[in-house]
């Protein structure tokens, strides 16, 4: 990727860029995505195209950044350290920041349809090895402050609450409007935080 021709890039043909990016790869997997109709929804000549963005890869790192930066505009990842005194207070305002930050999140579910269909793409992994890393480190806050069981191993606690989350996340997202009708986000919000909370407490 050009990054000097990304730069120079008008805002406006960035944003388009990525916005025909991020409706392609949200409805189809890395492989079924079509460079032609990104470039053709878009509005770019192949030749500009091709000179901003060196290949299917590269677009596809880009539109992964360019939406996490936007989905962090919307909500941050506190401090690890932030979870040290009151442990289980802190977790649980967290874990409501998120649960209503996300439904006025555009770019958050987007990102996530996007990662949950191409989950072996390099730059989906690198992405949720630093969600995964973050989740680590606020375990091993509870757990310096004795509110996690410390005799589980951190390992497995991370995972189990990685793959947890994971599937909350692709729960949500599977979700038909006639299925949601049925379903309180709130209810299920607060469900989960209760089963993470079970499994993970001292």
């Amino acid at each position: 990727m050009s990054e000097t021709a990304l730069a120079r890039m008008r805002p406006e043909r960035r944003a388009a860029l990525i916005d025909a990016a991020a409706r392609e790869f949200a409805s189809r997997t890395f492989e079924e995505a079509s460079l032609n109709r990104i470039i053709s929804s878009c509005g770019m000549s192949k030749s500009s195209f091709y000179h901003v963005v060196d290949s299917k890869d590269d677009l596809f790192a880009l539109l992964v950044a360019d939406l996490a930066a936007a989905a962090r505009r919307f909500w941050s990842p506190p401090a690890p350290e932030s979870f040290a005194d009151g442990f289980w207070d802190r977790a649980r305002s967290v874990w409501d920041d998120i649960a209503r930050t996300w439904p006025d999140s555009p770019e958050l579910t987007l990102l996530w349809h996007i990662v949950y269909a191409n989950s072996d793409s390099p730059a989906v992994r690198a992405l949720a090895e630093r969600v995964e890393a973050w989740v680590r480190a606020v375990l091993i806050a509870g757990r310096e402050s004795e509110a996690i069981d410390v005799e589980c191993p951190l390992e497995l606690q991370t995972l189990a609450v990685f793959s947890l989350l994971r599937t909350f996340d692709e729960r949500a997202l599977t979700l038909t409007g006639s299925d949601s009708a049925d379903v309180d986000p709130e209810e299920i919000s607060t469900h989960l935080f209760r089963l993470l909370a079970r499994l993970l407490s001292a």
